[in-house]
């Protein structure tokens, strides 16, 4: 995906420069640093009592976003596409990048809720979060004859754990680069971790640790005090593709069947021969079974407005040192909205 010229000059050379540190202080000494820092970025922000007085938020954005970014967190996302030549099949695979709209609704102090509706390439409609310690996920295709196939983390103990995690995870990393601290009940300690020297100029380098080894590290530009970028290693995601027309075997399923990341991965699908569904079960062994590798995963934030009050970014891309695999362009944001009573009902 190309990185657009929003993002700015100072921002990339941030990133591409080696990290230049001159620290080696006490423990106390660099946590008091680091408080300063964000306290910095909570006044560049808006300040504390802007900040605090956010008891709710929802988020629109428009996306673009590389295929190889769909399976989120790690997972595993299992793509069957079946259909003649020219079909909608073929029409799914050659497509690289996807496009869509972003949800975010935030009721605090525990109702999370995010919506994926994808509308250009591979798509469907991707529903996760929780409402208190209950999460939710449910995904839809949205292309004729699509199939895609969600466990409901309520069936599983350990599947429902896992899904409570990843969503919290992601909902504490979003809310430390809009406001500089996570949700409530999502403890997270910072300590100072050095800084950044670039041409174009200086970062301060925070460190956050929190729940189940939580782990990011925040970049603050040096003269605005505000949120630069954010690094966190997460496991790298694995996607398993098969493409065949109805004419090799496939006993009339639709064109496109999905088992989506982080919901179970498992279960047959329609249309395959038993050779076929056999072959495919074995991919998906192989890849759970090898090795998790690890890569950094970088989050940018630029082109910070006030809304109400607060700066908050209205650009924010994701990416690895490599290239940049999703960018969102924020369309609104609403503080303190009102949500209807079902808002967070998914999947009751």
């Amino acid at each position: 995906m190309r990185i657009r010229e929003w993002i700015s000059t100072a921002i990339l050379a941030v990133v591409a420069a080696a990290y230049v540190v001159a620290f080696s202080h006490a423990q106390a000494r660099s946590d008091a640093k680091a408080a300063a820092v964000i306290a910095d970025m909570r006044k560049a922000l808006g300040g504390d009592q802007k900040l605090a007085g956010i008891k709710s938020l929802s988020v629109r954005a428009d996306y673009r976003r590389e295929m190889s970014a769909m399976a989120g967190g790690g997972g595993t996302m299992t793509i069957m596409m079946m259909g003649g030549p020219g079909g909608a099949g073929g029409a799914a695979h050659g497509s690289q990048q996807t496009a869509g709209k972003i949800e975010i609704d935030l009721d605090f102090p525990d109702r999370y809720l995010k919506r994926d509706i994808g509308s250009a390439g591979f798509s469907m409609t991707r529903t996760e979060g929780f409402e208190g310690t209950r999460p939710f996920i449910e995904v839809v295709g949205n292309s004729p004859g699509m199939t895609v196939r969600a466990d409901n983390p309520a069936a599983d103990p350990e599947r429902a754990k896992q899904a409570l995690r990843r969503s919290n995870t992601e909902l504490a990393r979003l809310l430390i680069g809009l406001t500089g601290t996570p949700q409530p009940g999502f403890p997270v300690t910072f300590s100072y971790a050095g800084q950044a020297e670039s041409p174009d100029g200086k970062a301060d380098i925070v460190d956050a640790a929190g729940p189940e080894d939580f782990k990011l590290r925040l970049f603050v530009d040096v003269e605005t005090h505000l949120p630069l970028m954010m690094t966190f290693l997460e496991p790298e995601p694995r996607m398993i593709t098969r493409t065949m027309t109805r004419d090799q075997g496939s006993r009339g399923g639709g064109p496109v069947s999905v088992t989506a990341p982080g919901a179970g991965g498992s279960g047959a699908i329609p249309g395959l021969t038993p050779e076929q569904q056999a072959e495919l079960d074995k991919q998906r062994k192989e890849a759970q079974a090898a090795p998790v590798k690890m890569i950094e995963q970088r989050l940018f934030f630029s082109d910070h407005r006030k809304v109400d009050g607060v700066s908050l970014p209205h650009r924010i891309a994701r990416g690895t040192a490599e290239k940049t695999t999703e960018e969102w362009d924020i369309t609104s944001y609403k503080l303190n909205p009102p949500f209807k009573a079902d808002r967070f009902k998914v999947g009751s």
